[in-house]
């Protein structure tokens, strides 16, 4: 717990560097995480939207109290949406103008290439807790294939070759209040994933938005 309050510290100390480094002024920080002495001399010309990743209930509250867009997963949007609006609404900010990203993992198979896939997303369920602060991969390797069941990795993706579960997935994403959902193939044949969204998926959602 200790070690998830630091990386979130940390993040919120990132955040204030970020933005005084963009006012281009020198920026002259001692704080816990970060000692700075610097200036950015090619400044934007204007602000810069700031998003954070979230993925937990306190993850979700300041990414809606410090940042300007939110990025994370369906399960983790479904269950503390709550706590990034409070986050946001305690900034003084309104949560529906925030954009809101939300990643979705999809496998254009059956269940066969579905678990083949869960193979390289092993580590997908506990990447931030508690496996984010351990540097050599081989050990997140190691501790996800004797951790984490294969069920648990696909839990949540969409499966399958019918378009019309993937409309209605991605659908309900944006009726919950996604501005953005950007679709994470989950196995190595990219292309196939491209295609079916190109020829199938993608026009049927624009022909259910002009009706």
């Amino acid at each position: 717990m200790a070690e998830m309050a630091g990386a979130i510290g940390t993040a919120v100390e990132a955040t204030e560097i970020i933005r005084n480094l963009w006012t281009g002024q020198p920026v002259d920080h001692a704080g816990r995480h970060y000692h700075t002495n610097m200036r950015l001399y090619d400044r934007p010309p204007y602000p810069i939207p700031l998003f954070m990743a979230g993925n937990g209930p306190k993850a979700m509250r300041r990414v809606g109290q410090y940042a300007d867009g939110l990025i994370t997963d369906p399960k983790t949007w479904k269950e503390h949406k709550s706590e990034f609006e409070s986050g946001a609404k305690a900034a003084g900010k309104d949560p529906r103008q925030l954009p809101v990203l939300i990643e979705q993992y999809v496998v254009v198979g059956n269940q066969k290439e579905a678990e083949e896939s869960a193979r390289l997303w092993r580590f997908g369920p506990k990447a931030w807790k508690p496996y984010f602060n351990i540097r050599d991969p081989q050990e997140i390797e190691r501790r996800a294939i004797a951790e984490i069941p294969l069920p648990e990795v696909y839990k949540g993706w969409s499966i399958g070759t019918d378009p019309e579960i993937d409309v209605k997935m991605i659908q309900e994403l944006f009726d919950s209040g996604a501005t953005e959902v950007h679709v994470h193939s989950g196995q190595q044949d990219q292309r196939r994933v491209i295609q079916f969204y190109g020829k199938e998926v993608l026009p049927r959602m624009r022909r259910a938005g002009s009706q």
